[in-house]
C-alpha cells in the first residue's frame, strides 16, 4: 500500500481501547497458513463453478425455465448448500482457536481494487510501519463504476450484518432471487456495510461474474472473489469490524 494511505488509515483505525486479544505475529502467520489451505479446500470443490459456471448464451435459452424455477420457489442448489456449510464449519473452527473478533479492520483500495484485512493492536496502531506486519490477509475486489455515476463511496463504516445465504430481490419481476441461483449476484455471502447505526444499501458481497473483479464496475457495492468472501464472512464480527474505503 502507499505510504500516504498507510497514514491516513492509522489516522482511521486507531482506537484508545481494544476489548479483545489481539493476536500475535505467529498466530497471524498461523492463521493466513489456515486461510490458504482453506481457500485452496474450496477451489477443490469448484466454488466458482457452482455460482458462475454458464454462459450467456444457455441463460437465454433457457430463461423461462430459470423463472419458472424462481417462481415457483422449488430452486434448491444443494452444491452451494454444501460450500455455506463447510464455510461455517471452518469458521466455528477458526474461532475458536483464534477468538470471536479476528479480522477488526478491513481496508478497501479503490484505486488498487484491493482489500486489507487486519488485526490491528493498540500499541503498533500507532505506527505506520506496523500496520502491514498485522495484515491477516488480502484479496482482490471489485468496485463502483465512476463512469455510470456509481462509484463507491468513500469514507468509514462498519459491518452492521452478516447475511449467510443471502437472497435477492428482483424489483423488475417482483422476485426474490434465492441463495445459489445463476441469477444471485450476491454469491456465497453478503456484509451490509452500516454507518451512523443504518444500513447504507452497500455491501460487500461475492459475485456470479468473477470476471467483474479487479474492475470499477459495480454499482456501488464491493465484490470478492466467492472463496474469499465466505472466509471473510468467518472473521468478521457485527458492529465490531471496521471497513474504510479510500482512494
Amino acid at each position: 500500500m502507499k505510504t500516504s494511505m498507510k497514514l491516513f488509515i492509522i489516522c482511521l483505525l486507531f482506537v484508545p481501547a481494544r476489548f479483545y486479544c489481539c493476536l500475535t505475529s505467529e498466530e497471524i502467520k498461523e492463521l493466513n497458513c489456515e486461510i490458504q489451505k482453506f481457500r485452496n479446500l474450496l477451489e477443490e470443490e469448484n466454488i466458482e463453478d457452482i455460482f458462475t459456471t454458464f454462459m450467456k448464451e444457455e441463460i437465454l435459452e433457457n430463461f423461462s425455465d430459470h423463472l419458472q424455477d424462481i417462481k415457483d420457489k422449488n430452486y434448491k442448489n444443494i452444491k452451494a448448500d454444501r460450500i455455506s456449510y463447510l464455510g461455517a464449519r471452518w469458521g466455528e473452527v477458526i474461532r475458536a482457536r483464534f477468538g470471536d473478533l479476528i479480522v477488526d479492520s478491513i481496508i478497501i483500495d479503490i484505486s488498487e481494487e484491493m482489500s486489507y484485512w487486519f488485526n490491528i493492536r493498540e500499541d503498533e496502531a500507532m505506527y505506520h510501519w506496523g500496520v502491514e506486519d498485522r495484515m491477516v490477509y488480502k484479496a482482490k475486489v471489485a468496485v463502483g463504476n465512476e463512469q455510470m455515476g456509481r462509484g463507491t463511496i468513500m469514507g468509514e463504516f462498519v459491518i452492521g450484518r452478516k447475511v449467510r445465504k443471502p437472497d435477492i430481490l428482483w424489483k423488475k419481476r417482483d422476485l426474490t432471487i434465492p441463495y445459489g441461483h445463476l441469477f444471485n449476484s450476491f454469491g456465497t455471502r453478503k456484509l451490509e456495510l452500516w454507518r451512523d447505526g443504518e444500513y447504507t444499501c452497500y455491501a460487500c458481497h461475492g459475485t456470479n461474474d468473477t470476471t467483474a473483479i479487479g474492475k470499477h464496475i459495480s454499482l456501488g457495492c464491493i465484490r470478492f472473489h466467492n472463496k474469499d468472501v465466505i472466509i471473510l464472512y468467518e472473521l468478521v464480527k457485527e458492529k465490531r469490524t471496521k471497513v474504510v474505503i479510500v482512494e
